[in-house]
């Protein structure tokens, strides 16, 4: 028969196993789910993009159509136009032939994924496609044909054409949205099923764990009289055990601080991962999706001077390019707070002014910089590790403080590197510093990566004086590697 201790630990880690399990499950799922969702929302984008740009393609082979029927009047351009007519009319049909069979052979490969509802638009769509591709063909093939008869078949099918593309636009839109609230609602479903399942893990496992502790007091408690009886035994062997245990300690102490060190090797190791990963992240977005997106931008400005059928079109043109550059700016945005290239070409100095000056101008609150830095240069760790303990700071005065006023200053000692930020906002409550440490002002992270270099941290905080940090590093810890 199981003893009571060989009882309690199967059963504690049989649960804590399953736990665990579930929680990893979950995340994993999770993350699939994410990536997925990704791929699916990028994949949408692009094919409403190319549904958008069927409507400019039509609108391109209507104009080429009336210079290339009226090429007496318009010589210079029917042979300016005559071959890209053709390239024109063959992307187009390419890309409307791929809409209708799922498939869009264009730059990239891309599988379509029709609603119903959209294969029923574009089945109305295809008689008015043929139509126009028709007339279009007879002008490519200098065929005999009514000039004007063509014409108006072209133009009046050409405005049924976008009518009908702007609705498929707008479908293909609104199912991309469907299916990201779809994805959302499943995220919070696994997040609070993974509440659910650590809430059951401090049910199953450490009650238990209180109970079994309840017991060995009461045995210990039990076992005291006779406890007492082995004093006088364990008197003669006190001066050996005195000794052992200056042995233990010492032991311990050593362990304790090869643990330390350990711990500190496993945190930097991490911090600086953290870091390569968000370098990687920065170079990604600024060398991938933001080249990507300025190749839009400077497409988008060539569709200037193709004139608009009326003010609605010319707004939405003017509206699509403001929407790139604002996209074009988030991009930088976001890439320069991963890891700003100021902070590795200019120094930590000029990269506290400028991430100051950016969260004042995102803000509006006044942000003021002093420091005593020219041109010195510390270590790349060092300066990474207090760029990011700033940016930490400012981040928590723009989200919690209410302040209007912020200042950051750093200045190099004799013995120590100091930076100090403070605002005047509403602060928090002294007792209140250990629990917001480890929830939510991401003071914790600050903590950890001053004691991995060797400094220290102190926080002032009141709710009636704003909040100010200090943050002092040894000097030895700033040399330039």
């Amino acid at each position: 028969m199981p003893t009571l201790e060989q009882e309690v630990t199967q059963r504690l880690t049989k649960f804590y196993i399953l736990a665990l399990t579930a929680v990893a499950v979950l995340s994993i799922t999770g993350q699939i789910l994410i990536q997925q969702s990704l791929k699916d929302t990028l994949n949408d984008a692009h094919v409403v993009n190319i549904a958008g740009r069927q409507r400019m393609l039509s609108q391109r082979l209507s104009k080429m159509a009336i210079l290339l029927t009226n090429a007496d009047r318009f010589s210079e351009e029917a042979r300016f136009y005559r071959r890209e007519f053709g390239e024109t009319l063959t992307l187009w049909r390419k890309c409307h032939e791929g809409f209708v069979n799922e498939n869009l052979e264009t730059e990239r490969h891309l599988l379509v994924k029709n609603s119903d509802k959209i294969n029923k638009m574009l089945q109305e769509l295809d008689p008015i496609f043929l139509t126009i591709k028709s007339k279009l063909e007879l002008i490519l093939n200098n065929e005999e044909f009514d000039k004007k008869q063509v014409l108006d078949d072209i133009l009046i099918n050409e405005r049924l054409f976008l009518n009908k593309m702007d609705s498929i636009v707008f479908q293909y839109d609104l199912e991309s949205e469907q299916k990201v609230n779809r994805v959302r609602s499943i995220e919070f479903f696994l997040f609070f099923l993974t509440i659910a399942i650590l809430i059951l893990e401090g049910v199953l496992i450490f009650k238990p764990l209180t109970e079994y502790i309840k017991k060995v007091i009461i045995m210990l408690t039990d076992s005291e009289q006779a406890l007492q009886q082995k004093n006088l035994e364990l008197s003669i062997s006190n001066q050996k055990l005195l000794e052992m245990q200056k042995n233990l300690v010492k032991i311990t102490e050593e362990k304790y601080e090869l643990m330390r060190k350990e711990d500190n090797v496993r945190s930097s190791a991490l911090m600086e991962g953290q870091e390569e990963e968000r370098r990687r992240l920065s170079r990604e977005l600024h060398d991938g999706i933001g080249q990507m997106l300025t190749g839009l931008k400077l497409h988008s400005e060539k569709l200037k001077n193709i004139p608009f059928a009326d003010d609605k079109q010319r707004k939405t043109f003017e509206q699509h390019n403001k929407l790139i550059e604002e996209t074009i700016e988030a991009t930088r945005v976001v890439s320069f707070n991963l890891m700003p290239p100021v902070l590795s070409d200019f120094g930590l100095s000029a990269a506290i002014r400028i991430l100051a000056e950016n969260t004042q101008q995102a803000s509006g609150i006044l942000v003021l910089f002093e420091s005593n830095f020219d041109k010195t240069r510390l270590n790349s760790n060092l300066e990474v590790n207090l760029y990011r303990i700033a940016q930490e700071a400012l981040n928590n005065i723009q989200k919690h403080s209410k302040a209007t006023e912020a200042k950051v200053v750093l200045q190099k000692h004799k013995t120590a590197v100091e930076l100090s930020i403070s605002d005047n906002g509403v602060g928090f409550e002294q007792t209140g510093v250990k629990k917001a440490t480890i929830i939510n002002n991401g003071l914790s992270n600050m903590q950890t990566r001053v004691h991995l270099l060797g400094g220290q941290i102190k926080i002032q905080a009141k709710s009636t004086k704003g909040t100010l940090i200090t943050v002092k590093i040894p000097t030895q810890y700033g040399k330039q590697n």
